[in-house]
């Protein structure tokens, strides 16, 4: 369950910008745009309240982030903790808060349970307690599912993360006395592992039939689903039962690696059977549903297509 803290603009500022929260935040990065984006430049000068919210976090250290917001009716600023958020995104969120609360000049903070809290005393808040009860929710219900394969998904700042009963029980070790710790060590991990996240695309045959893609190129360590299924951004555009086969692109080099133009499709060929060729030492789990393929040469691509 996501945990709210409130901040009354107590001295009328009003909505800053998203550029005033990164300047007020100083080392705080946000996760909406990309630095390279077109729009980033025009997104900077925007009012915080022309948005939902944004998402701020600190990298190489956040997992999950923190949402600020601003309520104009309300008159008050907002952070929002996701619900199995790591132990440095709410010290990062409690940060944050300390450092908004001076920028308006206010010490009182108020969570959705009506508790106050000021920025002296604002890291007693009993976060630890929230992580193990929300994990502890999670894995009941996984288990009351009646489903082996079930699994809970929720976003990362870089990428997504899934969970079921044997990564809890085995990974998690929920029923240890540091599992706060471990589950947090862990989700954090998995926002910046180094390889390439494939993306799935999709196309449609000459019989309408609809093919879902996957590639892996020589040289690139590469994240995929071990079981692929229709990702959550893409199911406004297609559903799993409409998808009759998935495949993988196996790509070669030929030339630079900066020069598109040298990327060539060498084979191509059924993703269960990709996933049965691969030698068992190339790749490895990193979550319940995703698997992380170590860098693959020309040759094992060979002997890949050939099987």
């Amino acid at each position: 369950m996501s945990v709210y803290f409130f901040i009354n603009d107590v001295h009328n500022v009003g909505s800053i910008t998203v550029e005033q929260t990164l300047h007020i935040g100083q080392y705080f990065s946000q996760y909406v745009l990309k630095e390279d984006d077109e729009d980033y430049e025009e997104f900077l000068k925007e009012r915080l309240s022309n948005y939902e919210c944004i998402l701020l976090g600190i990298e190489k250290k956040s997992a999950r982030g923190f949402e600020l917001s601003y309520d104009n009716d309300a008159k008050t600023y907002e952070v929002r903790i996701l619900a199995l958020s790591s132990i440095d995104d709410y010290k990062a969120a409690f940060e944050y808060i300390k450092k908004l609360c001076t920028f308006l000049g206010c010490t009182e903070i108020i969570t959705n349970d009506n508790e106050n809290y000021t920025i002296n005393n604002l890291q007693t808040y009993p976060y630890k307690e929230n992580i193990k009860h929300e994990l502890a929710v999670l894995y009941t219900n996984l288990l009351q599912s009646g489903n082996n394969d079930a699994y809970f998904e929720f976003q990362g700042i870089h990428r997504n993360v899934t969970l079921n009963v044997d990564l809890l029980e085995n990974v998690v070790m929920l029923n240890t006395e540091n599992v706060v710790e471990k589950f947090s060590t862990f989700v954090t991990g998995l926002q910046y592992i180094n390889a390439y996240e494939a993306r799935q695309k999709f196309y449609e045959n000459d019989k309408g039939a609809i093919i879902g893609i996957y590639a892996i190129t020589e040289t690139v360590p590469t994240i995929l689903p071990f079981n692929p299924s229709v990702e959550y951004e893409n199911q406004d555009m297609v559903i799993d039962e409409e998808v009759t086969k998935w495949i993988t692109n196996l790509v070669v080099i030929n030339g630079s690696p900066e020069d598109k133009s040298s990327y060539e499709i060498l084979g191509q060929i059924d993703y269960k059977e990709f996933i049965n060729r691969l030698q068992k030492e190339k790749y490895g789990f990193i979550d319940a549903r995703y698997i992380l393929v170590q860098e693959i040469s020309r040759k094992e691509i060979e002997t890949i297509i050939k099987g």
